[in-house]
């Protein structure tokens, strides 16, 4: 199996930015509708986020996930209009539209595999270790590569459709070709029959920016950037475990190469609740989007979202073309860095990840500045409800506040606000001493809010000419 395309990452994407995205999971599962997804859509617009991506539960028989992988056409009970009609919708309103796959895998309870059960991977007279309801469909096989190809193509031919979510959501199990009629070489010979499905679809749809699975097939590399500009980098979406997700990957990868979505909480891999703010301040680094159910945000999540999408589109640039730095990483701080390559811009990240009262100073540094620059230091401020003082609050309140008072909701109080100039040396080799956090008593504007897991962003612009 020879493939004609000399491999390297995408000419087409290399500085394209990326959208920023909903995803349907959270919001709905296989639940879905057009009725359903055109009203997260409609939210959406409103919020300013530009594409909307139909996970999985669109294609035919597919209400649980124990059938019909394999048979990618759509489900007419519904999309009644099709489903190019409702991608025309979609582009009406003003957004991009995505779809989920997942097509190496096959489902014993499909018509693909009732038609042709020898493109499943299993062993002759043997029982099938089983993953997720679902095996694996044999590349090895040039007569499944071409009809994978076929499949995916049919279907990206018949919709407006602007990006794939490539999934693959099972390890390989009983790794026997019957094709080949061997397990021999069968590793080799399915990626190379990977590699001949995404030559032909990225040849047919070069503007088509596909997303691949790294936890599935445990291969984010640079064979598999040649057909995927992007990698979505795990489905364990819980900030905190983020910081180090990401952080690894940025030893071996740039930002522009993974994706992270901001999702609901308590998370579903971990239950943790995380602040929205600091679920957007990781996500941040690397390519941003959404996966919770817009339906259910409060009328102050709706403007704190808004001003998440503004931020990240101002700075989208540094966050995905920029140099990233890990700046610290310890028990207590985790800091991330992007940078633009001119050294004109930046943001830092700050998570605080365990606390204890009474510590010294902290200082925040950054890497990469100009010695001889001058820049403008700014964080981003923020409003906390009071009810993260517990009963504190009744130590300054004129009145008692019990805990079920719908005044503890009050967004009243503010963060710290920082503000100021510094020279590019100092940035990098000294640091900025940041405001003393609280530390159980005592609370004004200079006061730094950070409890366990609050994160807080600085941005960072150079200042061209004479300061006044």
């Amino acid at each position: 199996m020879v493939l004609s395309k000399t491999m390297c990452y995408p000419e087409a994407f290399r500085k394209r930015t990326r959208p920023i995205l909903i995803n349907s999971w959270e919001a709905y599962y296989m639940k879905i509708n057009e009725h359903r997804l055109y009203q997260l859509a409609k939210k959406a617009k409103r919020l300013g986020i530009e594409m909307l991506v139909i996970d999985d539960g669109w294609f035919k028989g597919r209400n649980k996930d124990n059938s019909s992988l394999g048979d990618w056409v759509y489900d007419k009970r519904k999309f009644r209009r099709g489903l190019g009609s409702f991608a025309k919708r979609i582009n009406q309103l003003g957004l991009k539209l995505g779809i989920w796959v997942e097509p190496e895998m096959i489902s014993v309870n499909s018509d693909l595999y009732r038609k042709h059960p020898e493109y499943a991977v299993d062993i002759p007279n043997q029982k099938h270790s089983e993953g997720r309801n679902q095996r694996l469909l044999d590349l090895c096989n040039p007569e499944v590569v071409d009809y994978v190809i076929k499949a995916i193509s049919d279907l990206l031919g018949s919709a407006d459709i602007s990006y794939v979510k490539w999934d693959y959501n099972r390890n390989i199990s009983d790794a026997y070709s019957k094709y080949l009629k061997t397990s021999d070489g069968f590793y080799h010979r399915y990626i190379l029959g990977l590699y001949k499905i995404m030559d032909a679809l990225t040849r047919s749809f070069p503007d088509i920016l596909f997303e691949g699975c790294a936890s599935g097939g445990n291969r984010f590399d640079l064979g598999i950037l040649s057909y995927f500009p992007e990698i979505w980098a795990s489905d364990n979406t819980d900030a905190i475990c983020r910081l180090k997700i990401q952080k690894n990957l940025s030893y071996g990868y740039p930002p522009c190469t993974y994706s992270n979505h901001v999702s609901s909480v308590p998370n579903h891999q971990t239950l943790r609740s995380l602040p929205l703010f600091t679920r957007f301040a990781v996500a941040c680094f690397g390519i941003f989007g959404y996966e919770l159910n817009l339906n259910e945000l409060t009328g102050n999540e709706k403007k704190d979202i808004r001003r998440q999408v503004a931020i990240y589109k101002e700075y989208r640039d540094v966050f995905q073309f920029g140099a990233f730095h890990l700046l610290e990483d310890n028990d207590e701080y985790c800091s991330f860095e992007a940078i633009a390559l001119d050294k004109t811009r930046a943001v830092i990240m700050l998570v605080r990840k365990e606390i204890s009262p009474h510590q010294p100073f902290k200082l925040l540094k950054g890497k990469g500045f100009k010695d001889d620059g001058r820049y403008q230091i700014a964080n981003l401020p923020l409003k906390y409800e009071i009810e993260r003082f517990g009963d504190l609050v009744n130590y300054v309140s004129p009145v008692h506040i019990s805990r079920f008072n719908p005044l503890r909701k009050l967004r009243v109080m503010n963060s710290e606000k920082m503000e100021m100039l510094v020279d590019g040396k100092a940035l990098n080799e000294a640091g900025i001493k940041l405001d003393q956090s609280f530390c159980g008593c005592g609370y004004n504007a200079n006061t730094r809010l950070m409890g366990q897991y609050d994160a807080m962003l600085y941005f960072i612009n150079e200042i061209k000419g004479e300061v006044q």
